[in-house]
């Protein structure tokens, strides 16, 4: 016998970033309990996570719960859990689009779904904003393919594409595709842009903030006074957004924008919200190439795109660049939650370690 708990889990990459995803039914149902358990598992909180699975940085804490759905046309629900590195804190207010190129392979893994001939579509159901994301696997022989000739920028090697359809991401936190109620606000005499699409993010001009923004997320996250002139503003774009005190939590996030240089739509880094990404998360993605084809927010001024009813949006990122396919309704005006339909990215996963991952025994219910 052993004072510690033992829980099925695999450990696996989505995307740029890596985490823990488990079956919901091998979890303790009540939230008090289930939060040990997580930051147990990725050993938070500390700095370094050395006594738990954690890599040290935000886009290394994250946590997939995994479920059938009971809700009608759904496969798979999908709560997401992101886990403080340094504060005894699990956040299930965001979501994640990198990991959940993770949860269809996993899925299949697991049972939970079967694998086609050729490509397995699964229908998932965010659990933390409500969106639906068709992740399109491939399966040839129905069988798992993890490895092929797909690139994507911040994760070396290849792999094979999974396409994620995102799809009614407007609104998810707030309601509102623009919270505000216009795409510009002045706040601290910086003009920012506030929407909402499959993520609340602030935008703002990077030459608004002395810097070029080409930086690496080396240069910015130890650049402590952008840091905090970054909190501040999104502090007080978070209450206009309706979102409350957002002091200490992780949405809305911040992107600071600014012209490409490698060809691409934009430049953008991504801050989540203390630090910057070193690559970009999918669903920041989806919201800043959604704002270039918006009227007069920040991301437009800098973009100048002509708007299609498909549209390829590349956002150049610390590592690279990260390409995001936009559905737009050209039938409605592009400040109404109608314009965007969807937004398409490519991702690749892997499974690193599939087993059982042990916390302490002695946790006290309350």
């Amino acid at each position: 016998m052993s004072d510690q708990i033992s829980i099925p889990a695999v450990y696996m990459r989505g995307g740029t970033s890596k985490g823990l995803l488990f079956n919901h039914n091998d979890l303790p149902k009540d939230k008090f309990k289930l939060d040990k358990y997580l930051l147990a598992a990725m050993g938070s909180p500390d700095l370094r996570q050395i006594n738990g699975i954690g890599g040290a940085t935000s886009v290394t804490s994250k946590v997939c719960i995994i479920s059938k759905s009971k809700q009608e046309n759904v496969d798979i629900d999908y709560l997401f859990a992101q886990v403080i590195v340094d504060k005894a804190t699990v956040d299930y207010g965001p979501t994640c689009g990198n990991m959940l190129s993770a949860v269809g392979p996993f899925s299949i893994e697991k049972g939970l779904i079967d694998a086609e001939e050729t490509e397995t579509k699964i229908k998932i159901r965010s659990v933390n904003t409500g969106s639906i994301i068709e992740a399109v696997v491939p399966t040839p022989n129905k069988k798992l393919k993890y490895m092929g000739d797909f690139e994507i920028d911040g994760v070396p090697g290849k792999g094979a594409p999974i396409l994620l359809k995102f799809k009614n991401i407007v609104g998810g936190a707030t309601g509102k595709m623009l919270p505000t109620g216009t795409p510009l606000i002045t706040v601290n005499g910086v003009e920012v842009t506030c929407l909402d699409i499959s993520m609340p993010i602030v935008m703002a001009k990077a030459s608004d903030f002395g810097i070029i923004g080409n930086e690496t997320s080396n240069e910015l996250n130890n650049n402590l006074e952008l840091l905090n002139k970054i909190e501040e503003i999104r502090v007080i774009a978070g209450a206009q957004m309706g979102l409350g005190d957002v002091s200490g939590k992780v949405i809305p996030k911040f992107a600071l924008l600014s012209k490409p240089l490698n060809g691409g739509t934009i430049t953008s880094r991504y801050f989540t919200p203390n630090t910057c990404h070193e690559t970009h998360a999918a669903t920041g993605t989806n919201c800043i190439a959604s704002a270039c084809l918006i009227s007069n927010t920040i991301a437009s001024q800098i973009s100048q795109i002509e708007v299609k009813k498909v549209n390829k949006v590349s956002l150049e990122h610390p590592l690279g660049s990260i390409d995001c396919f936009v559905e737009t309704s050209l039938s409605t005006k592009d400040n109404k939650n109608d314009f965007i339909v969807s937004c398409g990215i490519y991702r690749t996963s892997r499974k690193i370690m599939d087993g059982n991952i042990y916390i302490p025994g002695n946790f006290n219910d309350h």
